[in-house]
């Protein structure tokens, strides 16, 4: 499964790409093995601390670096996120996004629409596993 992902360029730039997040079946199968995904199962994950956010439409946070990796999922509402070099990626409800744009300018973070951004957000050692 392809996940947006945050991270920082060689040059310091905050920039947005994808990873991939490992899934296994029922009993460790893969998905190369064909199985019929009964849920989405990650290796375990350390979590070092968790949040839940809301935020009304037009809040605006500008632009800070991540100080740990974070994983973002939206449970309602909208939010935007802008990276350093100008690039955006929307989110909403369903939505979720790996943040590890740790140097730099880091991101900027502006919330639309016509109701509430609920979200959570996942503080992680090291990143996914």
């Amino acid at each position: 499964m392809l996940l947006p992902h945050l991270c920082t360029d060689a040059q310091g730039h905050s920039v947005l790409d994808e990873i991939e997040l490992k899934m296994m079946g029922p009993g460790g199968a893969s998905a190369q093995d064909g199985v019929y995904f009964q849920r989405i199962q990650a290796a375990q994950q350390d979590v070092v601390h968790w949040n839940i956010g809301h935020a009304l439409p037009g809040h605006f946070v500008d632009f800070k670096p991540m100080v740990a990796s974070t994983l973002i999922a939206v449970f309602s509402g909208q939010m935007n996120v802008t990276v350093s070099n100008g690039e955006e990626r929307q989110l909403a409800r369903g939505d979720m996004m790996l943040a590890q744009d740790f140097t730099g300018q880091g991101h900027m973070t502006r919330f639309l629409g016509q109701e509430a951004c609920n979200y959570l957000l996942i503080t992680m050692p090291g990143g996914f596993k």
